[in-house]
C-alpha cells in the first residue's frame, strides 16, 4: 500500500485539528504525577506499574491488514474533555454518532495503570472510552475520519495513557526506557501479538503522541525535551519494528495548547 503513509498523515492531522476544537481543555482535569517539584535533574524515578493484562477474545481474522494506531501520553491523551461541552458544540444529530460509536474502528485501552480500561477487549471507539463518566478523548475524532478513509477495512487504536506523569522522569528514566514505557510496550506487545495469533497482518502505521505539560515546569527539563522525545520516538520504532508499515512508523505529536498553565508551553 505505497500511498497508505501519505493518506495516514493527513487524515490523523485532520483528525487531531478536529479533536481539538472539540475538546474543552481544562488545567484542572490535569491531575499531576509524583510531583516534579520534588525532584532533581540526575534523579531516578522508578514507579510500580502493573504490567498484567487480561487475554483478548478476538474474532478470527483471515490474513486481512489490521491498521493499528498508537494513542498514548498523559490526561488530554487519556481523554478530561467534557461529553457536556461537546453535547452543546455539535448538532444532537452529530454527538448521536458519537454515541452510537464506530463499529469499524476497534479500540483496546489502559488509562492510567488499570483505573480506566476496556478489559483488554477491543471495543468500538465511542464516548466512554476516557477518564470516566462525562469525559472523552481524542480517539472520537480519529475514529470519525478513520472510519470515512477505510470504511471497509480493520482499524485498530491501542491507547495507553498516564494522567500527569512526565517524559523526562516516567515514561523515561535518564534517557533510557522508564517504568511507564515498560508497562506501555508490554501492553502494546500483548495485544499486537493477539491479533497476530489470530491472523491478522498488524501494521502500526503512526504513534500518536499527547503528552508535554508535565515536562514545561522545569527549565533543565523543558529545555531537552526535544532530545527525550527524539530517544523516545527511536525506542518505539526500534522495539516494534517487526510490526511497522512498509514505510515506517509516523509519529504525530500534538502540540499544548496555550501558555495559560504551561510556563515553557
Amino acid at each position: 500500500d505505497s500511498i497508505f503513509m501519505s493518506a495516514l498523515k493527513i487524515f490523523m492531522f485532520r483528525a487531531f485539528a478536529l479533536i481539538l476544537c472539540l475538546c474543552l481543555c481544562l488545567c484542572a482535569c490535569a491531575p499531576m504525577g509524583s510531583g516534579q517539584e520534588d525532584t532533581t535533574e540526575d534523579e531516578t524515578v522508578w514507579l510500580n506499574m502493573n504490567q498484567t493484562y487480561p487475554e483478548a477474545e478476538i474474532a478470527a481474522g483471515q490474513g486481512q491488514r489490521a491498521r493499528v494506531i498508537i494513542l498514548i501520553g498523559q490526561s488530554n491523551a487519556t481523554g478530561c474533555s467534557l461529553t457536556s461541552y461537546l453535547a452543546e458544540c455539535v448538532s444532537a444529530e452529530q454527538y448521536a454518532k458519537y454515541e452510537a460509536g464506530y463499529d469499524s474502528v476497534r479500540i483496546n485501552y489502559c488509562l492510567d495503570d488499570h483505573k480506566y480500561t476496556s478489559s483488554g477487549e477491543f471495543v468500538p471507539v465511542d464516548l466512554t472510552c476516557a477518564a470516566g463518566d462525562g469525559y472523552f478523548g481524542p480517539e472520537v475524532g480519529m475514529a470519525e475520519e478513520l472510519s470515512k478513509a477505510y470504511p471497509n477495512e480493520t482499524v485498530v487504536i491501542l491507547k495507553y495513557t498516564m494522567s500527569g506523569y512526565s517524559l523526562h522522569y516516567h515514561w523515561l528514566s535518564q534517557g533510557a526506557r522508564g517504568s511507564i514505557y515498560r508497562a506501555c510496550m508490554t501492553f502494546l506487545q500483548t495485544y499486537l501479538r493477539a491479533l497476530k495469533d489470530q491472523n491478522y497482518d498488524a501494521r502500526i502505521g503512526a504513534v500518536c503522541w499527547m503528552q508535554g505539560e508535565s515536562d514545561s515546569f522545569e527549565d533543565f527539563v523543558s529545555n531537552r525535551y526535544y532530545t527525550a522525545q527524539t530517544n523516545f520516538v527511536s525506542y518505539l520504532r526500534k522495539d516494534f519494528a517487526k510490526y511497522a508499515e512498509d514505510d515506517g512508523i509516523c509519529f504525530i505529536d500534538a502540540g499544548i495548547y496555550t501558555d495559560l498553565c504551561w510556563p515553557n508551553y
